[in-house]
């Protein structure tokens, strides 16, 4: 029997499902950060562990069956923009795995074959466009030089905005106050920022969140600037196809949609996707297994 493994890996944690070709299903699985541009030996320990897990968990689904080697579809952050993606497919010992970015599932989870934008928000952040079977990308270059909008952008932007309203710069409000019941002083947050990857920064985003809907304008303030980005990115990705449809994915992406919505962005086709980025990394393996039947 041929079962079908796909594996969705971000910034803060990874995830993989089996899928038998009679339709079943196995539990999710879920194991630590995995991005390959910000850490690959970190993502090829959780990527290998969490896709041995997946093996065992196919045996146990089906474990009367002679089982095919399972057709492998992993979207790993960082696997597109750092060119990691090869090299991990090296460092694996399975034959048939296929290594791509994170937004090439977050695409065909959202939309399938069919046409449509996905902003995909989480501890980093994306933005896609398919059309007539072609990808474009936008974004995605990682916390240092992009990632706007995203939970570990939001995260860095609170504490910039509580350094800057201690030195009198910029206003000072409850997410400032907040920021600092959450570190005892300068230097510790001076020391957290040199240490922190991405996904400790994302930890600091629902901080954000909650303020703003408490009503904090340094909160709103932020969470607008990384709107307005995400929606200048759309409209890129819309040229010559503003009726497209656009999906919100990822742990943020649907609430920043909305909120990009409410704000003015309602002329925009927004649509539930389908379904998830591992729903994605499932259909596509599915596809590549039917071609490579052909």
């Amino acid at each position: 029997m041929r079962i079908f493994i796909g594996l969705d890996g971000g910034g803060t944690r990874c995830r993989a499902q089996v899928l038998c070709e009679t339709g079943e299903r196995s539990a999710l699985l879920t194991g630590g950060p995995a991005n390959l541009a910000s850490d690959f030996d970190g993502a090829l320990r959780e990527v290998s562990a969490l896709l041995t897990a997946a093996r065992d968990a196919a045996r146990a689904l089906v474990p009367e069956v002679e089982l095919i080697a399972p057709r492998m579809v992993l979207g790993l952050a960082g696997a597109t923009e750092s060119g990691a993606g090869e090299r991990l497919r090296a460092a694996l010992p399975y034959a048939d795995v296929t290594v791509c970015g994170d937004i090439d599932i977050a695409l065909a989870g959202a939309f399938g074959g069919d046409d449509g934008i996905v902003m995909a928000v989480g501890t980093g952040s994306v933005l896609a466009r398919q059309r007539a079977g072609v990808m474009q990308r936008l974004g995605g270059y990682g916390l240092s030089l992009g990632d706007e909008g995203s939970g570990a952008w939001l995260g860095r932007e609170a504490l910039r905005s509580a350094l800057h309203a201690r030195d009198g710069l910029a206003p000072d409000g409850p997410l400032v106050a907040a920021i600092w019941q959450e570190f005892a002083g300068l230097s510790e947050l001076i020391a957290f920022a040199a240490r922190a990857r991405p996904a400790d920064y994302a930890a600091l985003a629902p901080l954000v969140l909650a303020q703003d809907r408490a009503g904090c304008p340094v909160a709103g303030a932020i969470l607008d600037q990384g709107c307005a980005y995400l929606l200048a990115a759309i409209r890129q990705l819309q040229r010559g196809a503003d009726s497209l449809p656009v999906a919100g994915l990822g742990g943020l992406g649907p609430a920043l949609l909305a909120r990009i919505v409410a704000q003015g962005g309602a002329h925009l086709t927004h649509v539930a996707p389908k379904g998830t980025a591992l729903d994605g990394a499932l259909w596509m393996a599915q596809r590549i297994s039917e071609r490579s039947a052909t």
